[in-house]
């Protein structure tokens, strides 16, 4: 997976880097625009696995149901998110009113309470998978899901289809076929591993 994000990067790069109508002006504007992106991915995968890890710990030590593990986390996410809504969103009456128009208002409050729904699912989905398996697999399972998004994306949404982009895209699914084979394996090894080591109780003549 590590491999395909960086032919998908070299391939970003290779893209932008080319001389368009703008010179290369626009060229610095692109690749500055990029490594910004690749900067907050960066960040996104750090935090990732720093949360994953801390809460499969922390699981183990309190011995947290998946609903508990599910309602801690959006309760301590509450805090942070009106913190930070106070101080950057404009709660006007002008805003809300552009923001909420009469016509569309019952359509995004259910829309918006639809979202809340399924993202407790998620995080309930999300505890029940680091607790039943190891952060490896939760881990790759989140990096195989966006290549399906990937491919959409030059599929149907105009991206740009070049051999780096299919490559990145094809050694993902290689990398997800592997993980999946080996971890098989390693089941079928620990599995074979507990019979040899069965001790019988009684012998029978």
């Amino acid at each position: 997976m590590v491999i395909s994000s960086v032919i998908a990067a070299w391939s970003d790069f290779s893209h932008m880097s080319t001389p368009s109508k703008g010179g290369f002006d626009s060229v610095t504007s692109a690749v500055s625009t990029v490594n910004v992106g690749y900067i907050w991915m960066l960040a996104n995968c750090l935090t990732s696995a720093a949360y994953v890890l801390a809460m499969r710990k922390r699981i183990k030590v309190t011995g947290f149901s998946d609903w508990d593990t599910m309602f801690y986390n959006n309760l301590l996410s509450i805090p942070v998110l009106l913190l930070f809504s106070f101080i950057i969103e404009d709660w006007g009456s002008d805003s809300l009113n552009r923001n909420f128009p009469t016509e569309t208002r019952n359509l995004l409050l259910f829309a918006i309470a639809f979202s809340g729904a399924a993202a407790v699912g998620i995080s309930y989905t999300t505890a029940w998978c680091i607790r039943v398996t190891s952060s490896t697999t939760y881990s790759m399972t989140g990096a195989l899901n966006k290549l399906p998004v990937a491919a959409s994306g030059m599929i149907f949404f105009g991206d740009a289809v070049t051999f780096g982009s299919i490559s990145a895209v094809a050694v993902g699914f290689f990398a997800g076929v592997l993980y999946a084979i080996a971890k098989n394996n390693q089941k079928k090894a620990e599995s074979a591993m507990k019979q040899e080591t069965i001790i019988p109780m009684t012998i029978r003549k």
